[in-house]
């Protein structure tokens, strides 16, 4: 079995953050310092993945992993200024839909037929550029198999989605509804 997580940042989501069947990818890698608004105190963190590269440019081949984890910068605005970004980067207003596409695409095909691939998103109206989930699943090849649902949203604040999908054998999806 292997597993990539494409975006893995601090490897937060992790309960094993050394397991063997998986490959931890980031752009980044180095020890970090940001600053909660309202705190004198820097917070370290620590980005330490197996292998650093941008999940659009990941360095493996097709048909590679049998399950992809993908939590992207969900943060969408042109300054790199703040908490948020400083940890987690951001994806820029004017590219966004392009950049994430792309990632996906490359992502996809690194994928195994019948391969399961993860993606989180989180939907807040925070910041700049707030994107809904719906628009984001618009930017997939494949339609979702389960996970949260967006009618289920909270107001005025953040929704963390969690979102399964199969990559079919067949280059097309079977017509199920």
């Amino acid at each position: 079995m292997k597993i990539l997580d494409a975006t893995c940042g601090t490897k937060d989501m992790w309960y094993q953050k050394n397991h063997p069947y998986v490959i931890f990818m980031d752009k980044r890698k180095g020890t970090f310092y940001y600053k909660y608004p309202n705190s004198p105190k820097k917070v370290e963190y620590h980005v330490e993945p197996d292998v650093v590269s941008e999940w659009k440019d990941a360095p493996f081949p097709d048909n590679y992993f049998d399950m992809i984890v993908f939590d992207p910068p969900h943060i969408i605005q042109n300054s790199t200024k703040g908490s948020m970004p400083t940890k987690y980067t951001i994806l820029n207003p004017n590219n966004w839909q392009m950049v994430l596409k792309e990632g996906i695409k490359k992502l996809f095909d690194i994928l195994k037929p019948d391969g399961i691939f993860i993606f989180k998103w989180c939907e807040t109206e925070k910041f700049p550029h707030p994107v809904s989930i719906d628009n984001v699943l618009k930017l997939f090849p494949y339609k979702p198999l389960f996970g949260s649902n967006s009618k289920s949203k909270r107001k005025n604040s953040a929704n963390i989605y969690w979102i399964v999908f199969l990559k079919y054998k067949e280059n097309k999806e079977l017509d199920i509804n």
